[in-house]
């Protein structure tokens, strides 16, 4: 950005003068071997278009500054006062080149030049001045927009990254209480206080540390392998808490090399874990495809039950999310 703000006024010159350059082509080539002519061309539109870049880049980048803080008044009124002082130093350059600026019209040889007065050409100039005071205004609401639109989408962004961190902090509130409320049980049982009940206050935590705290969760982009260690340990924490249910894990498909949303797996399993019955055990079945990961639920029941729910396990309970091949 500095580097661009270094360069603004060059490359808006470069970009102004080539344009009077293309416009002036056809007269310079006409006026090549002329003298007065060439110089005629070169003043009143080469030195006169610069003047008026530089009009236009000080209304753009300076004087029209106060209209974005909505003093429209005060930006007017600078407006006003910058192109009558333009219209004044447009005057004082041509008394530098009076025969190609001031002049009327081109004398014929033998009879009196006659000039512009200060207030005659005063309203020319205040014409031009004008024009271009109309167009550092269209191009300055221009860049208005275009900042707002990008200020827009900077928006966007940080209200999707803080809408996914209120989402990860309610899944983890969410499981925090329900695991808890599992959690009372065990430590309510002297026998099992000091084994299971240690153990599963210290899975718990650990995924509690990688849901709030982690860089990858932070990111939105975890290694699938890493996302399979915890979603283990999930696993393993709730087949401690709710022995009623044990749930096994079959997996098919390599996790290496991919990446996924972060905390999907858990939030899935939840789901498809509530649907199924409390008193019996349950199949979870993950599916890692080259585009996305396919987590399904069954009861674990005799294998004709398993037969039939493989044939229709495309109706089965099942989410599906996207794979990445690498961190977005």
């Amino acid at each position: 950005m500095n580097n661009i703000n270094r360069y603004r006024y060059a490359v808006h010159l470069a970009i102004w003068m080539a344009l009077v350059g293309l416009y002036v082509f056809p007269a310079l080539r006409v006026n090549w071997n002329s003298t007065f002519g060439l110089r005629y061309t070169l003043v009143r539109y080469f030195v006169y278009g610069f003047i008026n870049f530089n009009l236009f880049y000080l209304l753009v980048f300076h004087v029209l500054t106060p209209y974005a803080m909505r003093k429209k008044g005060l930006a007017a009124a600078l407006v006003a006062a910058t192109v009558i002082g333009f219209c004044g130093i447009k005057y004082a350059v041509g008394l530098i080149w009076p025969d190609e600026v001031l002049q009327r019209a081109i004398a014929l040889i033998g009879f009196k030049k006659t000039y512009f007065s200060f207030w005659q050409y005063f309203r020319i100039s205040l014409g031009t001045g004008i024009g271009v005071a109309f167009a550092a205004c269209a191009y300055y609401i221009f860049l208005l927009w275009r900042s707002g639109d990008k200020s827009g989408r900077r928006l966007e962004i940080a209200a999707a990254a803080a809408h996914r961190q209120y989402t990860r902090m309610q899944f983890s509130s969410q499981l925090l209480l329900r695991k808890l409320k599992a959690l009372e049980t065990v430590l309510a049982d002297e026998q099992r206080r000091d084994g299971e009940g240690a153990e599963a206050i210290l899975q718990l935590s650990e995924l509690l540390r990688y849901m709030l705290y982690d860089k990858a969760v932070r990111l939105d982009k975890a290694p699938l392998e890493k996302e399979l260690h915890y979603f283990d340990i999930y696993l393993k924490l709730h087949n401690r808490l709710c022995p009623g249910q044990p749930v096994s894990l079959h997996l098919t498909g390599p996790a290496e090399g991919r990446y996924v949303t972060p905390l999907q797996l858990q939030s899935a399993a939840e789901q498809l874990l509530a649907r199924q019955s409390a008193h019996a055990p349950v199949v979870l079945r993950l599916d890692i495809g080259a585009d996305t990961l396919a987590l399904s639920s069954a009861a674990h029941t005799g294998w004709r039950q398993q037969f039939i729910a493989w044939l229709h396990r495309y109706q089965a309970d099942h989410f599906k999310m996207p794979v990445y091949a690498a961190p977005a």
